[in-house]
């Protein structure tokens, strides 16, 4: 069996989505004849005075957990302390877990594609991926647009981009997960192959949802159209273009269009701030447990999914892609660049609201109350969409086809 390495900040059992991800692709590449090792923290992200065991063998999957000491990911120097404890963690746990026929290295924590100069010294032979589904330093850059810190981010971003350009240029292969991101990859110039390859929704029901009458009347009980926000609402989203819908609607048509977010994340609290009395067709609920999720997401009509304009290209939502495995097209509010807007342009997978089309889409909006024939056939249509380009076997395959590739290249 060929021996396949994976670097990344968290995975099982904490349940933050990319350790989900990665705990996912694991399992998947184990089950299509690699021999997966994990190097991770023993830390919880969200928690990180929880720790795990530091060794443990799961669905076949060897995972060494290397201790971290408790810093926050909150806190930016905490978390480049964080990034550069694991980095010199890492590289001497692999020294010592023998050769390995390829390498994948996520972004978290920040700067880790620079292990890979590492990797490059300890396993000449391997061949090297990073799979991207943050940007840095653009992510720093994007997260400090605003305020007395733009000036020393001015200086230290353009020293961070020479170094991670450095550090990309080890890498055989970069895979982002959308469109822009690679736009963003390219302009390293690394000579790296580059892939999209996204990450997979966490529920994968096998047909599109039905809604379960219970939770839809207890999330939105006066409705005849739902829209939900599932996720963390964080520092790349914003809430403020859904509130400015949300209230044309119900200038349009008092209740009958109801908005729901069932989220968590540092923008919360600015979220349940701005909701007034007034908002009587929007409600807030706590985060769903992932028992509970496909219910939560199935008992909403359309998805709620948003991106503040300098984040485009760094991350990409999720959110995206759990709605389409449940067959609910997206309300997206975000940049017309980034790859969401690509997507649903591309596939016809939701609707995009900027500025100036508010009352376009109250317009469309109120006419799939009036057609539930048509709102059912983009739900499906969506589903259909998921099931062909992003599903998790998929994505999985094209994985296991592009490392086997690389491998055999290398070893040509």
């Amino acid at each position: 069996m060929p021996r396949l390495l994976l670097a990344y900040h968290f995975f099982h059992p904490d349940d933050v989505v990319s350790a989900r991800i990665f705990s996912d692709f694991a399992a998947e590449q184990q089950r299509r004849g690699w021999q997966v090792t994990v190097v991770t923290s023993n830390r919880s992200c969200f928690d990180p005075t929880r720790r795990f065991e530091s060794f443990e063998e799961w669905n076949g999957v060897q995972i060494h957990r290397l201790f971290r000491p408790p810093w926050t990911q909150a806190r930016p120097f905490q978390r480049l302390a964080n990034s550069g404890w694991m980095t010199g963690a890492w590289l001497a746990r692999i020294a010592e877990l023998g050769p390995f026929d390829a390498a994948v290295v996520g972004s978290d924590p920040a700067f880790s594609p620079l292990l890979g100069r590492g990797l490059r010294q300890l396993l000449p032979a391997a061949a090297l991926v990073h799979w991207c589904f943050d940007l840095y330093p653009e992510a720093i850059a994007a997260e400090r647009a605003d305020g007395d810190a733009n000036a020393v981010v001015k200086l230290l971003v353009p020293a961070a981009r020479r170094l991670m350009k450095w550090g990309y240029g080890a890498y055989h292969a970069l895979v982002d997960i959308g469109p822009r991101m690679q736009e963003r990859l390219a302009a390293y110039g690394s000579g790296a192959l580059q892939r999209t390859l996204v990450p997979w929704a966490l529920v994968e029901p096998p047909a599109a949802a039905v809604a379960d009458p219970r939770v839809r009347a207890e999330l939105f009980p006066r409705a005849k159209l739902a829209l939900l926000y599932s996720g963390t609402m964080g520092r790349a989203h914003d809430h403020r273009a859904f509130l400015q819908l949300a209230r044309a609607c119900r200038a349009r048509s008092g209740d009958d269009v109801a908005f729901c977010f069932s989220s968590r994340g540092n923008r919360q609290d600015e979220l349940r701030a701005a909701v007034t009395p007034a908002d009587t067709n929007v409600t807030l609920v706590p985060f769903a447990e992932e028992a509970a999720l496909q219910a939560r997401l199935g008992a909403a009509d359309l998805h709620l999914v948003s991106l503040q304009p300098e984040w485009a290209g760094i991350v990409v939502p999720s959110k995206f892609f759990g709605s389409l495995a449940v067959g609910r097209p997206v309300l997206y509010a975000g940049p017309g660049d980034s790859e969401i807007a690509r997507w649903i342009a591309s596939y016809d997978v939701g609707l995009t609201l900027g500025g100036g089309t508010v009352a376009a889409v109250v317009e469309r909006l109120h006419a799939l109350i009036k057609q539930p024939d048509d709102l059912g056939r983009w739900q499906n249509n969506a589903f259909a969409v998921y099931q062909r380009e992003f599903s998790k076997k998929v994505v999985n395959d094209r994985w296991d086809e592009m490392l086997r590739a690389l491998v055999a290249r290398r070893c040509g």
